[in-house]
């Protein structure tokens, strides 16, 4: 099988969810040719898992914008921009809870600063750190938008806005942590489970940061909305499916599960008219788990190892 072959049967592996052989695949293919480069990147976005490979995500966007570029190809490469503008917000969510954690003891008690020296001037160096990164971000962000809003091609858009409206939820979900006031007596209103389930801790934030917070959640659904608008009109059935399914996770991130739950019957429509199995699959544990109203979320933070001390 020639390196021009393999992308293709690397996807036809994902799709029937045999992942660990679709990157074994895709990694062994060593060719400089810019056109089978970019499909090989492009695939290994797909495969590599989103919560634990981060900065291996981010080194694959990188290296497509470079590929890219070099090979004047203006829609893979804000392909590859507007996926690592997603991975950079990953990191950014990151920074914010080592901050967060660093202060931990001075939000729950005022009178206490730092517990070490050392805490301050970490907590000082991802000052810096997250400074430069927003400012990436925003720039980031910023050409993605303008890009696809001068793009014709409906396929490419609804990609980039579904890409765009990932951003905007990470942004939501940064925001919520980093202006999370503290004290042990707002924390522990914030996580009981009424008052995250109809979004009451919204209400622990002051009206400027509530707007900010209330911005995010609306822009990523807009995006949404667009992609799913956009597949459409590009006839793209099995993307369209994919694009309400994701806009039902959003909103089940959002604790709107009323409409999450009409988003899953129409995506659940779509996909049995095109016997799209994979994501039938998922969308019937999204059900259950909209059913359950997130009271047994996913542990991201046990799960990447942020709860060790």
């Amino acid at each position: 099988m020639s390196d021009r072959e393999k992308p293709n049967k690397a996807r036809a592996l994902f799709d029937r969810g045999e992942y660990p052989e679709a990157r074994k695949l895709l990694e062994g293919i060593t060719t400089k040719d810019p056109s089978i480069r970019i499909n090989v990147l492009s695939a290994l976005i797909g495969v590599l898992d989103h919560v634990s490979e981060n900065e291996k995500l981010l080194a694959v966007a990188n290296e497509g914008i470079e590929v890219a570029t070099i090979a004047g190809n203006n829609t893979m490469r804000s392909y590859f921009l507007g996926k690592k503008c997603f991975f950079l917000m990953s990191n950014l969510s990151m920074i914010i809870y080592r901050q967060k954690n660093l202060t931990l003891s001075a939000r729950v008690f005022e009178w206490i600063g730092f517990s070490l020296e050392r805490d301050k001037n970490e907590y000082e160096a991802i000052g810096e750190e997250r400074k430069k990164l927003e400012k990436e971000i925003d720039l980031s962000l910023e050409t993605v938008i303008d890009e696809v809003e001068r793009d014709s091609d409906h396929d490419f858009r609804g990609h980039q806005f579904s890409t765009i409206g990932d951003a905007y939820s990470s942004k939501y979900l940064a925001d919520k942590l980093d202006f999370q006031d503290g004290g042990k007596y707002k924390s522990k209103i914030a996580n009981l489970y009424l008052v995250r389930r109809w979004n009451l801790d919204r209400y622990l934030y002051g009206k400027d940061v509530r707007h900010k917070i209330d911005q995010s959640r609306d822009s990523c659904i807009k995006y949404f909305e667009r992609s799913i608008v956009e597949f459409g009109l590009a006839g793209k059935k099995s993307e369209q499916a994919h694009a309400i399914y994701n806009l039902a996770v959003k909103m089940q991130l959002f604790n709107c599960f009323r409409r999450a739950k009409k988003l899953l019957t129409e995506a659940r429509t779509m996909a049995e008219s095109i016997n799209e199995n994979r994501l039938l699959d998922k969308i019937t544990k999204l059900e259950v788990s909209v059913t359950d109203r997130n009271r047994n979320i996913r542990d991201y933070v046990s799960e990447m190892g942020l709860d060790m001390p």
